[in-house]
């Protein structure tokens, strides 16, 4: 018997008639009747004995009934667990991203993940990534220079330069390109090094040319940079999407010529499977490394 056969059997043995069977396996009457003449055959003996409209199971069935209930249990099991999954399946892709990344990375991704006009739905969290992956806040995060951590599964899905970002009148905006150490000589609006992935790979870059990372104002975000940095001059590093979205508001940009490019990270909770939609979002995301 395959399973077909198993519902068909576990249905008549429950309700006792064909055309309440046919009624909840969504098929005819006489098919009900022809598959249950063709499963009698194919055992070699009968399930039951017709009173009437009713059905009446023989021993034989009764045994195999009593055989069956484990399936028919699970088989109970799955059905009534079907609208979860189904709500779990539907539900919104949460999507937890450093501003810089939402501001000039994520929309293009969107588009080519099939959520043009809103034809699907999403949470998007501007905050720490890292953190909200690990409340269950975010099923995806994205921030650049992520380090590796055995907790996190993790993609390259971009790359990125860091650019300093000064006001017009700064003694360092004559100059074309500068280097870390032209920019470790003023006063530094950058990250603290020991809680952003950003300001860790300045830090890096910084002490593998003998200097010291020792900002002026210490900020949370690449935005906050060069807000600070136009109200009161020095110096910020941030990446180079971040800058061209503030090229117009009174600060400009230039390359840190032994600055190293930092990557675009994607990632998610290590061992844990993902919802059919974030694992389309995660393709889109591979995809644009691609």
């Amino acid at each position: 018997m395959d399973l077909r056969e198993l519902e068909l059997f576990g249905t008549l043995m429950r309700v006792g008639t064909t055309t309440e069977t046919a009624r909840l396996l969504g098929i005819s009457q006489p098919s009900v009747s022809g598959r249950l003449k063709r499963l009698e055959r194919q055992l070699g003996f009968s399930l039951f004995h017709r009173t009437g409209n009713r059905l009446e199971p023989t021993h034989e069935a009764n045994e195999l009934f009593a055989l069956s209930l484990t399936i028919f249990n699970t088989h109970a099991l799955v059905r009534s667990k079907l609208p979860t999954l189904r709500n779990l399946a539907s539900r919104p892709v949460a999507v937890s991203a450093t501003p810089a990344l939402v501001e000039s990375f994520i929309g293009p991704i969107l588009v080519r993940a099939g959520y043009r006009n809103w034809k699907k739905r999403i949470v998007l969290r501007v905050h720490s990534p890292e953190d909200d992956l690990r409340k269950g806040e975010a099923d995806i995060g994205l921030q650049m220079a992520l380090p590796p951590k055995a907790e996190f599964q993790a993609y390259k899905v971009g790359q990125t330069q860091l650019v300093a970002v000064l006001r017009t009148d700064h003694p360092l905006a004559q100059s074309e390109t500068l280097t870390c150490a032209a920019v470790a000589a003023v006063p530094l609006v950058c990250y603290n090094a020991d809680w952003s992935p950003m300001g860790g790979t300045i830090r890096a870059a910084f002490a593998a040319k003998g200097l010291s990372y020792d900002p002026v104002c210490v900020v949370p975000f690449c935005a906050n940079v060069c807000s600070m940095v136009r109200a009161c001059g020095g110096v910020g590093i941030v990446d180079a999407m971040t800058s061209r979205d503030y090229a117009m508001q009174g600060l400009v940009s230039r390359p840190i010529a032994d600055m190293p490019d930092v990557s675009i990270i994607a990632f998610h909770r290590r061992n844990e499977p993902l919802r059919a939609p974030v694992q389309d979002f995660l393709t889109a995301l591979r995809r644009q490394a691609a």
